[in-house]
């Protein structure tokens, strides 16, 4: 039965990360981000089409999508699957196991949802907030020192693409590294490689325009 988290772990995550939080707030201000600069849906280009006002709250909503499915992971893993009274060290290894495979595969389907949503003709947004908030719920420690690299790479340049990539970059290096030292689980290694993939396919246009040179750079004022 418990071999029944990793669907719930994919659906849960995809339906999350696929909310159009961006797209909803943009309509409460009479927007529709879609018509607007790349016409994705995720803080950045909310923020141009109406105002940081409007930007907070889907930045907020974006990062919640990711870790509210890792949460929801977790308390179903509690409520459905408690550990029995007796238990052998192999199963309850294999539990471990299982329980950290599904929120890797939830987080990696949240940030896949998010760029690719259902309810928008599977356009969406570019992943680097969501995943950056599924990291920190996976491991502090980690999400941490991707939150840092990817506010640095934005302050560097200006450009929230750059600031994106970096996030999926260094939380799949950092994983890859830590894990293999068996100081994280080695399936978030899993989630790394989803959100870093999800994240350059997302970016494509991006690496067009900074090739040539048109790539936007964010403006305070």
């Amino acid at each position: 039965m418990i071999w029944l988290l990793i669907p719930i772990a994919l659906c849960l995550g995809y339906g999350l990360g696929a909310l159009p939080v961006g797209l909803l707030v943009g309509r409460l201000y009479g927007v529709d981000v879609r018509t607007v600069g790349s016409g994705r849906t995720g803080a950045t280009n909310v923020w141009r089409a109406a105002g940081l006002k409007a930007a907070i709250p889907t930045l907020l909503g974006d990062a919640l999508k990711g870790a509210f499915a890792i949460w929801l992971i977790r308390l179903i893993y509690r409520q459905l699957f408690p550990e029995p009274s007796a238990m052998a060290v192999d199963e309850a290894t294999m539990r471990l196991l299982l329980l950290h495979l599904a929120e890797a595969l939830a987080g990696g389907a949240a940030v896949i949802g998010h760029n690719w949503s259902v309810f928008m003709g599977w356009k969406g947004g570019a992943g680097g907030i969501t995943a950056a908030a599924t990291t920190m719920m996976l491991s502090p420690l980690v999400g941490g020192m991707v939150w840092l690299v990817g506010a640095f790479a934005i302050w560097w340049t200006r450009m929230a693409s750059v600031g994106t990539f970096m996030v999926g970059a260094s939380a799949f290096a950092l994983f890859l590294v830590i894990g293999l030292n068996q100081l994280t689980p080695w399936p978030y290694i899993i989630y790394g490689a989803i959100s870093l993939v999800a994240v350059l396919i997302a970016l494509a246009p991006n690496r067009e325009k900074l090739r040539k040179g048109e790539e936007r750079v964010i403006t305070l004022w």
